[in-house]
């Protein structure tokens, strides 16, 4: 009997929301060739926090908002930079919701810090700090899924698959392209 291929993924669309999991979808942003950019998640149904926001494309902004509409509740971000936070602020007017960003900056409610965690009604999420002041990585408890941006292209952090250990994760939703079914393989401790 052949060894039948697993079924590729569906590709990414930008603008259109996927769900990924029960309590996760993804709009990637349109780049600037129209493929698709940046990964913005939703997590959560009755609550939902916004991470990655992108870079603050006010069509990219509606998409989110056409979502998640009032119950978007908090922003955070794996990274500060342009290309991640730039709509942070916008969104936060657009919707109401808390932004929770690292120290110094600018619009945030609330400084995040390592282990500070979202209790939301059907979901926790936890920050991991990378080992930079303003990077992070969000552990979703209830799929055992980290939110990782762009942190693991070169890599997972060495200290990282000891920190999350306890949290037995089985998947990875990256900053850009395919969620990752099997983070085994990239959160071996060495």
């Amino acid at each position: 009997m052949p060894i039948e291929e697993p079924t590729p993924p569906p590709p990414i669309i930008p603008g259109v929301a996927r769900a990924l999991s029960p309590l996760l979808r993804r709009i990637a942003h349109s780049g600037p060739d129209g493929e698709p950019g940046l990964n913005t998640y939703l997590v959560g149904i009755d609550e939902i926090v916004i991470v990655d926001p992108g870079p603050g494309d006010v069509d990219h902004l509606d998409v989110i908002c056409g979502c998640g509409g009032d119950r978007i509740r908090w922003i955070v971000m794996t990274q500060t930079t342009e290309d991640y936070a730039a709509g942070a602020v916008a969104l936060k007017e657009k919707t109401g919701a808390e932004l929770w960003a690292a120290p110094g900056f600018p619009g945030a409610d609330k400084e995040i810090g390592d282990g500070d965690k979202i209790d939301a009604t059907e979901f926790v999420i936890r920050a991991v700090a990378t080992g930079t002041s303003d990077d992070f990585i969000y552990v979703l408890e209830q799929e055992r899924s980290i939110l990782a941006g762009d942190l693991f292209n070169e890599g997972v952090p060495s200290e990282i698959p000891a920190r999350v250990k306890k949290d037995r994760i089985k998947t990875i939703a990256p900053g850009h392209g395919q969620f990752i079914e099997d983070a085994k393989p990239m959160l071996v401790i060495k």
